[in-house]
């Protein structure tokens, strides 16, 4: 099995670009996950591109080159991830660094859009539906996250558009997970802009438009997860915590920068007229093909993003 990148033209983007292309991010040392990858999404009527991932664990220099970041904290943290208040460690900026160079590779291509691909991420039952009924139609969004992380019952969301049997909607509680989404390539751009050095983990910055100012929306129920398989980027909350004190002014300082993020998503959300909060409804989050035997895996990344 080819491990090599898939060549793509970096060339100018033309009105006749092709539609849409998927970008996986996927280390050299999973090859079975890229196996997976194209098992799941391989057949698809997309094509299909290998972002060669960066190993924390075998050479962080080059995870630092990708930003310009340094390791302020040795041997393991870049800096303070103010966001959650604690150190952001290594192996989360090489998995930021991950989405940064499928950004940056989608926009050496001729594709109008990109979905990027975690490599534990595994199509739902209308996929392709909803993905081919978004480029037909259109969308009314810059970043569409066609993942979701299990939570009983539903989300409340203001609507957007239907999908068939799903709904386009911007929900009104932040949706962790950053292993499906679909961007447009001026939403590339914006991120590429706006994520400088920022020390934030990609699913936080993606949900959070006070980070980027894009649209963000979901698909409900959703039409991809998380394999639930272990993550080999984890970091112990051993290693994230050590060496590192929480003084109560920087405490306060996360809770604020917390409620501006989540003020600015309900504003985004209702496109600057709260009246259209009374319209929300409530959208079911958990598509009837939902894997339970995954349940604990999500579920404890869940609270993970909630509580952290």
């Amino acid at each position: 099995m080819n491990l090599a990148a898939s060549p793509i033209d970096a060339t100018t983007i033309a009105p006749g670009g092709r539609p849409l292309g998927l970008f996986a991010i996927n280390l050299d040392r999973s090859p079975d996950r890229w196996a997976e990858i194209e098992r799941g999404f391989g057949g698809m009527p997309w094509p299909v591109h290998r972002v060669r991932a960066l190993d924390a664990r075998s050479d962080a220099d080059r995870v630092l080159s990708v930003r310009g970041t340094v390791l302020c904290f040795p041997p393991d943290a870049i800096g303070w991830n103010a966001h959650r208040n604690r150190q952001f460690m290594l192996t989360e900026e090489a998995c930021l660094c991950g989405h940064v160079m499928a950004w940056r590779q989608f926009l050496a291509s001729d594709f109008r859009h990109a979905i990027v691909l975690e490599d534990d991420a595994v199509p739902l039952a209308g996929f392709v539906p909803v993905v081919s009924r978004l480029l037909s139609d259109g969308f009314d969004a810059d970043v569409v996250k066609l993942e979701g992380i299990y939570r009983p019952g539903g989300r409340k969301v203001i609507d957007l558009a239907r999908l068939g049997d799903h709904r386009l909607v911007r929900s009104l509680r932040p949706v962790s997970g950053a292993a499906a989404y679909l961007i447009t390539r001026a939403a590339a751009e914006r991120l590429l802009e706006r994520i400088g050095k920022a020390l934030i983990p990609t699913d936080d910055f993606l949900w959070a438009p006070s980070w980027h100012g894009l649209k963000v929306a979901d698909v409900a129920p959703f039409v991809a997860m998380q394999s639930g398989a272990t993550s080999v980027i984890a970091t112990s909350v051993k290693a994230k915590k050590a060496g590192t004190r929480k003084p109560v002014l920087r405490g306060l300082t996360t809770a604020l920068t917390r409620l501006s993020e989540r003020l600015s998503l309900y504003w985004r959300a209702c496109e600057g007229r709260p009246v259209r909060l009374l319209t929300a409804t409530m959208a079911p989050w958990v598509p009837d093909d939902y894997n339970l035997g995954n349940r604990t895996a999500v579920i404890a990344e869940d609270r993970r993003s909630s509580n952290g």
